[in-house]
């Protein structure tokens, strides 16, 4: 099976390309990428939401703004997908994550995947992870007539879309969503998301595109009624 690990992190506490605890975090996650092996199907670290854009789809208008989707205290800083047996080996491996010590981990099942990494990208491009929001409803799982419209028409937009898509992932409801906190050693684990909030991740894709460019693809992923798509690069980590 595989499982998205969505990590949130209260961004005034994080450190960044030249902190002083910088290198002992990457180390960090370079001891994780030991641990986890070949369960590591994909990995990224994004920039912080300052530099975030969100475009919202309202009654066939629409709206292009800066910043993050959701005000919420912690904001998502990066995600693995890992593939594992079962959802424990996934949590037991999760709590070896930096991130989980003074974060939040949600881990959710994965319904489909689309890996595209592999091939050249386009010339002059910059990654961005579009993360898709909206409320979910009865659509969002799968075998539902719902599901499978959405899925035609995000079928419509990645032929149309082509190289500019390096990953596509759809989740299951949040319902499937375990919540991971690591606090003084003490692995703590709810069932349900990090957050209780009304327009939740449904999905997402990464993409390749120009600054000029990514506002357009992004606007042009199908969303909810409503919903919309947060738009933020990717951290290029050398080495």
């Amino acid at each position: 099976m595989r499982f998205l690990v969505m990590l949130y992190a209260d961004e005034t506490t994080q450190n960044s390309p030249g902190d002083p605890g910088w290198d002992a975090e990457m180390a960090g996650y370079l001891a994780f990428d030991e641990i986890a092996g070949h369960a590591v199907v994909a990995g990224e670290a994004l920039l912080d939401s300052t530099t975030s854009r969100s475009i919202r789809h309202d009654g066939g208008v629409v709206r292009v703004t800066d910043g993050p989707f959701a005000e919420t205290a912690e904001v998502l800083g990066g995600f693995y997908v890992l593939e594992a047996p079962t959802l424990d080996d996934v949590l037991e491996m999760v709590r070896h994550l930096p991130a989980v010590a003074t974060g939040t981990a949600e881990v959710r099942p994965l319904a489909e995947l689309v890996d595209n990494s592999s091939t050249a990208a386009p010339e002059g491009t910059t990654r961005y992870l579009a993360t898709i929001h909206g409320v979910e409803t009865d659509d969002e799982t799968p075998g539902t007539p719902g599901w499978d419209s959405g899925g035609e028409a995000h079928g419509r937009f990645g032929r149309d879309a082509g190289d500019a898509i390096a990953l596509a992932v759809a989740l299951h409801p949040t319902s499937t969503a375990s919540t991971v906190r690591l606090r003084d050693g003490e692995l703590l684990i709810t069932d349900g998301p990090y957050a209780e909030i009304t327009e939740v991740v449904g999905g997402f894709y990464v993409l390749r595109s120009t600054p000029d460019a990514i506002v357009e693809l992004a606007g042009a992923i199908p969303v909810p009624d409503g919903g919309g798509v947060e738009v933020r690069p990717v951290m290029e980590i050398d080495g």
